[in-house]
This record gives C-alpha cells, structure tokens and sequence, in this order.
C-alpha cells in the first residue's frame, strides 16, 4: 500500500509508521516531505467547480420562451432586411431591436441578481489558513496546514485545529469537538491505546484525528495518514459532487413546462396563418411571414422572464435584509412549496453552547438563569428567590466546578462570550461566574497540588489544592453513578455529617428527575484531608510534554477519591436557539413537516425535538443503526412517520433526503457541518448556516442563512409562498391580456384587415403591460398563506380552470378590440381607414388590460369591497403605463414607428369606454363564483380580504 492509502483504525500503530517510513520521535526530513508534497499534492480539497461568468451569462438565456423571442427577432430581422430598403431604419428594424433589447434586459438582471449573491457568499466564506505544529528533523516547527504530507507526525493540544487526518501515538486527557463532522454535541474522548474495529463510525474511532474537528481538551501526538482529498472530509467533499447535481427547483421546472407549452401553440398557430396565406397565393411570402411573428409575439408574454426576474429579485433582497442570502434566484420561491425541513441540530436548532440549567445541593434544587457561555444570570432557589448570597453548599459545588477545570471564558470583538477548551467545562465555568464566584477569585486561595484527569475508564476528573487555611482539598467532578458510590458523607446547611439511606435515595430520585429531562448530569464531591504536615511532597503535575521515558504523565492516586463528601448535583444542556420553537410551531400551522436530523444520542435528540414541539403522538426515532438495516423501499413507508433521525452519518443524510423526495415530498435541508453538507446539495433547497457554518455546507448551499437563526427560514417560507403566488397572479394577468391580442390578432389575419405589427404587441406587453404586472407581483404576503398547506409540485402554474378564466377575458377583451375596426359610426373610428382603425385597436388593447388589473387584485372579491379600493403601487402603475402609452400617439417622430395617428375627443371616449368594459365583465365572473357557479377563482391571484 503506498504511503498516501489511509489505514483502518484498527490497523496497528506498528504497520503504519512502517508503512509511512516514519519515526515518531524525531518526524520527516525536509528534504522527504518535500518529495511527498510533489507527489501527493497540498492538503487542500480542490474549490468548488464555478461555472465561468460567460457561461452564467448565458444561461440566462437557457429559458423556452426566451428562446422563441430570440427565434421571432430573428425572423423580424429577415423581415426588415427585406422590406422596401428606403424605408426609416427603425420602421423596418423596429420589431427587432425591441425583442433583442427585451431578451439583454432580462438576462442582465438575472446575472446581476446572481452575482450579488455570489459576492455577499465570499464575503462569508472569507478564512483565516489554519497552521499546525509538525516534528520535521526532530524539531517541532509551525507549518501552513497546506504543507503536510502523511507520515508527518503532529502535536496537538487543546484549542488547536486538526490539520489532517491523522492516527494517535500519544494521549492525555485529549478530546475533540467533531460536530461539524458527526453533529454530536458533546466532545469525543480520544485513547491512542483504543482499538477499534474496521467497521465503526466516524464518531467512535477514538484513536482517530479528522481534519474539520477541534482539540478541547489534552495533549496529543499523532502521525498524519490521510490529507487533502484522501480525509474524510474529502471523501464528503466527493459525496457534495455527487449529490444533486442536475436538480432543478419547482418553479424552473414549471416555467420551462409553461414555456415549451406556449411555444407549440405559437408554432402551431403561426403555421397555420402562414401556411393559409400561402395557400390563398395572393400575398407576398415576407408579408405572411410578419403575420406569423406577430401572432407568436402576441401569443408569448414577453414580459413574463423580466417580470419573473425582477420578482424573484426584490424577494431575494427582501430576504437579504432578514439575513437570507439566496445563491441562485429560482431557488428564492422554493421554500414557499417545502414539504419537509430537515433539520441538524446541533448549531441549528439548537446553540452548540452547554449551558447548566438545574443544581441539586445541599438537599435544594435550584434553576440557573441564561443561555450559552455568557456569565450574566442568576442562580434562583425553589422559592423564586435568586442566590446573591450562596448556601454553605452551594459556594463550594461553585468553588469545586470552578477549580476542576481546564477551560477558559474568552469574549470576541463583536461581544460574545466563547469557551477556549472542553465546552463542559466551560459551562461550569459559566456557572461559577453566576454564582458570584468566578475562577479568578477562587484561584488566589488556592494552590494546585495534584491533577488527576479525566479520563474515560474512570469517568472522573480530580484535583487536590491547599487552600488559604493549609488544607489539602480533594476536588472532584464526574458521572453520577461513578462518583455516588465513592462518597461517605453528606454535605448540609449545617456542615459535613455522615451520608444516610434517606439522603442518598434523595439524590437519587433527583438524578433520575434530571435525567428523564434528558440533562447531562455531573456530580460534584471534596474531601478535606487536613492540615498539611512537613515534609510532605505537594509537586505538582509533572511537565506535559512529550517524552519516550515518561509514558505515565500524572500518577493516579486513587486513594485520594475515597470517603468523598457529596456536594451536588449539576444538569445542563445544550440549548434550542431562541425563537426556534415558535419558529417550528409556524411551520406546523403553514403544514410543513420539521425533522431533526442529527449525529447526537436518540434520548437527547427526542427530549431537542419534545421541547421545541417536533414530537407528536405516534411519532418515530430511528438510529443510524436501525436506519442501515432497512432497505430504501423500508425507509421510504416509515420515513412518513419520522420525526427524529439520531447518529446518522453524511451518507445516511443523503438516503433520508432522497426518501422523502421519492415520496413526492419538497425537501429543504437545514445545516452547518460537513457532515450535512450532501444532503444539502440532493435536497430540493439546502440553507446552510453563515455564522458558525463550515465554508464546505456554504458552498452546498442554496441558501446561506447569515444570522444562524432558524426563525429566519420560516419567514423564507412565507417568503416563498407571497413571491409564488404573485408569480401566478401576474402570469394570469399577462395570458389574459395576451390571449386579447392573439384573438385580434388571429381574427384580424382572416378577415383580411391589417393585424397589429409585432413592435405594436411588444410595446402593449412590455411597457404597458409590464408595470401593471410588476406591481401584481410585489404584493407584501397574505397572512392567510402560512395557515395554508404547501401547493402541490405536481400539478402546472395553472389549472384547467383558470385557462378557461384566460380564455373568457380573451375573447372579451379581443372582441372589443376586434369592435374598432367596424365601429359603425360615420364620423371618428368608423370613417377611418384600415390602417387608422388598426391603430385605434392598437390603444384599446394598450388600455383595456390596465383595467383589468384592477380586478387581479382578488380572486373572488369585487372591488367595491376592496380596502384600500385601489392599491397606491398598482394605481401608479396604471398612471405611469397609461402615460408611456399616449407617448406613441402624441409624439409626432414615434408615430411613423408605431403606426399611429391623433385621434380626436370622441374616439378617445369610446376607446376608454370599450377599455373599461372588462372590469364589470370580469365582476361578473366573480359574482357568479360567490353565488356557487364556476367553482375556484377564475385567476390564481391572492386571497386578500374582503372585510368591507
């Protein structure tokens, strides 16, 4: 096997510094290390594939309906070079330059949009290169943690950052904090000496270092076996790749369905009106050809990929200022349709922060105050009264917690506390604090004699001191059922007295009551040995440091750790984040399954998801274990049924995301480790975490929540659902003032009158239509949608129901425009030419489509019963199309281009008239719906309320 094969940790420690031709004592030779960095590589993992700033350019253009408008300019492009060539440039390149101007328009702020996004991400994902203490030529040195190369042999202590994966030689006290790997919580005690079979998880290769963890606790050596691609987190990085690489979200794959649906009806219908004239033979083959672009441009809403665009722009910087950066902008509504939010636990739903909540001392229980490592809270008795002046035995459960510890409390630029070492301990460190008696204060009265750590045999860690009164003092902290056996006595409000059956049977039943609220439980005991004689040897530990003679560091005097005084009892947690119960009750009113997804014990996940409302009647939890015995069809009956997955690896992520999206389910992903970061590439949407997130769940990421606040997804969702919704309101107002045009148009083809030109249609859909449709889709969100159940992916934007709505308002409205050109008066529209006529329809069909927004407004409401009656960012968008449409009528240069003329008082009353009239044809479809006749709405627009 060559030097750069990772080994099993169950190999032994022999073979592999054979194999790595390695000398533990005295490391690699430069001139060696050099040579394996040449060959192996630098112990980086290769960045993410970016796809160049041309290609996303270009795949703004990736888009059916975007296509045919590309294929209809090219058409009117071959028109124009066609036509009479003395003709006004603009005149005969019109129709084209306005759909090539379209196509640019929507495809820059598409790459803008993205752009943004990709930006704000780096700026996150900015980070410091981690270094690493390596032995090269029998001298430890500080190397970039690129340089390594396997056979280096590392050393590590407490707050350092593993570089590499690596294989133990030497341990003390060493612990690690993998939860970015494994997501559990609680530090992971590591023995050189362990053996550990081929087959164990991540979690319990207790003679492992993985690259992604973090030292707590201890010192350590250990030869590196694996880097860059090679570690685990390559091997996850391999999995990121693989995992939901071709994935479209909901609404990509509706609007490209919507749009190759247009598309054949356009073709279809542009055929039909060129192969019929070219049948009748009495027109000239160019002519016919401008016809059926017209018709296609009529029938394609060329407004709809700006507008939706823009749409999912304002809600992807809407959500930007709630601290929801959004990588790709399809991906902003896509929540709004989640099913299923799989979520980690550890940093996400909860704080990654022990914190002690319940003290048992002196035959009192008490609650403590405050979350995470911040020492501002109180210790309050069972009475409500809080602590200032601790009980006999509660000052020394505090004096013990604070003086049995290796931890540190430090405090960041931005003003949060953080613990340096063992988070255990530095929630006792905490607690001390709140107590009124911090490490600083008890350190001065006491000298450190003896330190016996902890360790995993006996379950225990204990320090011996001489206090201010020349006594040497037994300190000891550790599992409950370890230490409750070793103590003899009973400390009370009164002093020390003998431990009786009443008083052990007491603390009992409150380390059961503790541990049924799924606390981590210590027990704190001391042991006054008496006034220290002469002669006596009280050296401290020996120096830590590595050395082949000393492979004993601390001598183990057991004998100090009988005839203990018990103290107290400490319970503490790691906390749900604030806000992130409401935040889940939200989901379950809006009918969005939570599931916690996490690498930490069953028990304590349960008692997570029974705190913050995940857990109901008939609930499931299935292990990691359970889960690997099942068969994809197994998991795929019970994952209905599921509300907490605990110990599961990155793998078995990936399997529970792809059950639920084989059962039909729109799966978000929720996470901030390594070990989430597949599953979040395969779900439907990831959102990973940008405060305390690995870089590698970042980049998986569809979504990077900033602030680390879960609540902040539930707004995304509500997000999601308003930006869906208005999508599908605008596109019915959009078909339905297109399906007016294509009737007139078509209609018009047949009858032999003039049709309107394609820059005609394109200024109606564009920038008449445009605003109005616009301000249709930035309606805030209803209230009512989050007590709504998610829609249903599998049907289309639109419903049979609501195309017949399209259908009636086109025949409606294209019937008054049809009206114009056989009005029969003998003066006005009547007596003008076709062509006059041509242009009147043209303002009529400009106009009447801005009354209909009016009526989108509401599915089923009349507007009469509308608050406010007209809505202040629609009504100025009616003013402003209005406006910008007289403009191609009133400027005397632009009417050659748009083929109008100035038309007097009267014809200008009978157009708005004829324009007006499909609001009280539009209420009358409404007023039958509320009757009971037609059933759902006749447009999918919001459900605002009708409160008169």
């Amino acid at each position: 096997m060559s030097a750069t094969s990772t080994p099993g940790s169950d190999e032994p420690v022999d073979k592999i510094l054979e194999r790595l031709s390695c000398d533990p004592a005295r490391g690699l030779t430069q001139a060696e290390a050099r040579a394996r960095l040449e060959r192996d590589g630098r112990n980086e993992l290769p960045p993410p594939p970016k796809p160049s700033a041309l290609k996303r350019f270009f795949n703004q253009f990736a888009n059916p309906i975007v296509l045919t408008l590309l294929a209809a300019a090219v058409i009117a492009l071959i028109n124009g070079a066609t036509q009479d060539k003395t003709g006004p440039f603009l005149v005969r390149f019109g129709d084209a330059i306005a759909i090539f101007l379209i196509v640019a328009l929507n495809a820059v702020l598409g790459y803008y949009q993205e752009q943004r996004a990709e930006a704000a991400l780096d700026a996150l994902q900015k980070m410091q290169t981690p270094s690493a203490r390596v032995r090269r030529d029998d001298k430890v040195v500080m190397l970039s943690a690129a340089e390594l190369v396997a056979g280096d042999v590392l050393e590590v202590e407490a707050g350092d950052a593993v570089p590499a994966d690596a294989r133990l030689l030497q341990t003390i006290n060493l612990a690690t904090e993998e939860s970015a790997l494994t997501g559990e919580s609680v530090p992971v005690g590591k023995d050189a000496r362990e053996q550990v079979p081929a087959d164990a998880p991540l979690g319990d290769r207790a003679n492992m270092l993985f690259v992604g963890s973090n030292v707590v606790r201890g010192k350590g050596r250990a030869v590196v076996v694996a880097t860059g691609t090679r570690t685990e987190l390559g091997k996850l990085s391999e999995l990121i790749r693989g995992a939901g690489g071709d994935r479209t979200t909901p609404l990509e794959a509706k609007l490209d369905q919507f749009g190759k649906r247009i598309l054949l009806v356009c073709l279809a219908l542009s055929v039909l009106l060129f192969a019929r004239g070219m049948w009748k033979g009495d027109r000239h083959w160019h002519e016919l050809l401008l016809e059926a672009v017209s018709l296609a441009v009529a029938a394609i809403p060329e407004g709809l990929p700006a507008i939706t665009t823009i749409t999912l722009a304002l809600g992807m910087q809407r959500m930007a200022k709630r601290g929801a950066i959004v990588r790709k902008l399809a991906a902003v509504e896509t929540l709004g349709a989640a099913t299923v939010i799989c979520s980690d636990k550890t940093g996400t739903l909860t704080q990654n922060e022990m914190t002690v909540t319940k003290i048992y001392s002196g035959r009192r229980s008490y609650k403590v105050t405050g979350v995470g490592y911040d020492p501002r809270g109180s210790i309050v008795g069972d009475d409500g009264d809080i602590m200032d002046t601790p009980s006999k035995p509660l000052r020394h459960l505090l004096q013990i917690v604070a003086l049995c510890n290796n931890a540190e409390l430090d405090i960041d630029d931005e003003g949060s506390w953080r613990a340096v070492g063992d988070p255990t301990e530095a929630a006792l460190l905490t607690l001390s604090a709140k107590g009124g008696l911090p490490k600083e204060s008890i350190l001065p009265s006491h000298q450190l004699l003896k330190e016996l750590p902890f360790d995993s045999d006996r379950k225990r860690m204990t320090i011996l001191t001489l206090d201010a009164k020349g006594r040497e003092v037994v300190h000891t902290k550790g599992s409950a059922d370890v230490l409750l056996p070793l103590c003899t006595h009973f400390d009370d409000e009164d002093g020390l007295r003998e431990m009786t059956a009443e008083d052990r049977e007491c603390i009992v039943k409150e380390l059961e009551r503790m541990s049924s609220q799924q606390l981590r439980v210590l027990a704190v005991a001391r042991r006054i040995l008496g006034t220290r004689h002469d002669g006596q040897d009280g050296t401290a530990a020996t120096d830590p440091s590595f050395k082949d003679s000393e492979p004993e560091l601390v001598p183990k005097v057991l004998d100090l750790e009988q005839g203990l005084t018990f103290v107290g009892l400490v319970g503490m947690i790691d906390p749900p984040r604030a806000g992130v119960k409401e935040a889940v009750a939200a989901c379950a009113t809006a009918q969005v399954r939570a599931v916690m997804i996490t690498g930490d014990h069953k028990l304590t996940a349960i008692a997570i998801a029974r705190e913050l409302g995940l857990w109901e009647e008939g609930a499931l939890a299935l292990t990691g274990a359970e889960l690997e015995k099942m068969s994809p069809e197994e998991l795929e009956k019970r994952v209905e049924h599921v509300r907490v997955f605990a110990r599961v690896t990155a793998e078995q992520k990936l399997r529970i995301v792809r059950a639920f999206k084989n059962r039909g389910h729109v799966v978000a992903m929720t996470g901030d480790g390594v070990n989430d970061a597949p599953a979040l590439r395969e779900a439907h949407i990831g959102v990973a975490m940008g405060k305390n997130g690995t870089d590698v769940a970042r980049q998986a990421a569809d979504m990077v929540i900033a602030d680390d606040n879960f609540a902040t997804i539930v707004e995304a969702v509500r997000e999601g659902r308003a930006i869906y919704r208005n999508i599908q309101k605008f596109i019915f107002f959009l078909l339905s003032a297109n399906a007016g045009l294509l009737v007139t148009v078509f209609v018009a083809s047949f009858l032999d009158v003039p049709p309107l030109t394609p820059l005609m249609i394109l200024w109606i859909n564009l920038v008449t239509n445009g605003l109005p449709a616009l301000a249709l889709g930035v309606d805030p969100p209803d209230p009512t949608q989050m007590s709504e159940p998610p829609r249903k992916t599998t049907t289309g934007l639109l419903t049979a129901r609501e195309y017949l709505g399209i259908i009636y308002v086109g025949l409606f409205m294209g019937g008054m425009g049809l009206l114009t050109y056989f009005w029969p008066f003998e003066h006005g529209i009547g007596g003008a030419s076709r062509m006059e006529e041509r242009a009147a329809a043209f303002s009529l069909l400009a106009l009447s489509p801005l009354f209909h927004a009016l009526s989108c407004r509401s599915a089923t409401a009349s507007i009469a019963a509308l608050k406010p009656k007209i809505a202040g960012p629609l009504a100025l968008a009616i003013l402003l199309s209005g406006a910008i449409h007289l403009v191609s009528v009133f400027i005397p240069a632009l009417r050659p281009v748009f083929r109008t003329y100035l038309m007097t008082g009267e014809e200008w009353l009978i157009l708005l008239l004829l324009s007006a009239s499909i609001v009280p044809g539009v209420e009358l479809m409404k007023l039958l719906q509320r009757v009971g006749i037609g059933g759902r709405s006749l447009g999918p627009v919001s459900r605002r309320s009708t409160e008169s």
